[in-house]
């Protein structure tokens, strides 16, 4: 059995910057990842801009290089992100799946399971970081129909959706920019949203804007104080401002926010706050279990720039924990 001071569950941009700083410690460690490197970027839909500008998403001192000042992309990201684990030369073991991680006297003992030949691998680890996010587990809604094949929690390509009707349900930041590039697909869009006025969405501005440009151009239609009643093969029933309506269409995509993955951090009696995510020390990022971190969207920093400061301080507690023993 392979035996390290740390392992880091993860390698999206939180885990790879979590690595860097782990490497400068001077720490033995390994990472490891269900899919490949910034696998939940792969899964971004294809041309998808970040809502952060290029300096924001650049971690371990390295520059994020955009042209002209444009908003990054999916693309531009995954290249970025490949680069500087390459550089860096990572210890990252991708398509290795973390299926349990057990409390030892010595530490932690991690069950994984390898892709694709399904073996299965076993680890100790006096310390784990936990980088998992929350791209994983999209929230559903709660109405009658929400399991039909036609009701998608994510998209790839707005090209699937020409000429479609498609109802989007969301208020912020994914619902919007899907609505711009499914009507700039030339869908026909309705945007349901829960606040009385598509200003009060928690849009960025230049996602409001673009939103506001379409809306005017007739290709997307806003519903306000939207509530989904009941969805059916052929219909979407709601209550909004507008009144009660019964919408034909083909597909409805639900972008309503994700939550945090419990199965790893669960079975081992981590306390979850009310908003689903661990409690943990706000200064070292050590959940009430000795020598278990959480960082990154689990410790409630959403914003890759933030993630990547507040992660040297897990980094940081680890590296003393380590040396103390």
């Amino acid at each position: 059995m392979e035996r390290y001071e740390l392992i880091i569950v993860g390698a999206g941009p939180v885990g790879l910057a979590a690595g860097i700083e782990a490497k400068r410690a001077g720490l033995e460690f390994l990472i490891l990842e269900a899919g490949t490197i910034c696998q939940s970027l792969v899964e971004y839909p294809i041309g998808m801009r970040f809502y952060s500008p290029a300096d924001e998403l650049a971690i371990g001192g390295y520059p994020f290089p955009t042209p002209h000042d444009e908003k990054p992309t999916r693309e531009l990201a995954l290249n970025y992100y490949r680069k500087v684990a390459s550089a860096e030369c990572l210890p990252i073991r991708t398509y290795e799946r973390v299926e349990r991680i057990e409390r030892v006297a010595d530490g932690f003992l991690l069950q994984t399971i390898r892709l694709p030949h399904q073996r299965r691998g076993q680890y100790h680890a006096q310390c784990v970081l936990v980088c998992t996010g929350v791209w994983g587990t999209p929230r559903r809604l709660s109405v009658e129909g929400a399991e039909l094949p036609h009701v998608l929690l994510r998209y790839d390509e707005p090209l699937r959706f020409w000429r479609k009707r498609v109802l989007i349900v969301g208020s912020g930041n994914s619902a919007g920019e899907a609505a711009i590039r499914l009507a700039d697909a030339d869908a026909y869009v309705w945007l349901a949203v829960e606040p009385p006025t598509l200003e009060q969405c928690k849009f960025r501005p230049f996602i409001l804007r673009e939103v506001l440009l379409r809306v005017e151009e007739g290709c997307i239609r806003p519903l306000t104080e939207a509530r989904i009643l009941r969805i059916q093969p052929d219909c979407v029933d709601l209550r909004c401002a507008q009144g009660v309506e019964s919408l034909p269409v083909d597909f409805v995509l639900t972008l309503i926010g994700l939550q945090p993955d419990r199965s790893l951090l669960e079975p081992l009696g981590v306390p979850f706050d009310e908003d689903g995510k661990p409690l943990h020390d706000p200064e070292t990022y050590e959940t009430p279990v000795t020598g278990l971190f959480v960082a990154g969207a689990l410790s409630r920093d959403s914003f890759i720039y933030i993630a990547r400061e507040r992660v040297r301080n897990a980094i940081a507690a680890i590296a003393h924990r380590v040396r103390a023993c």
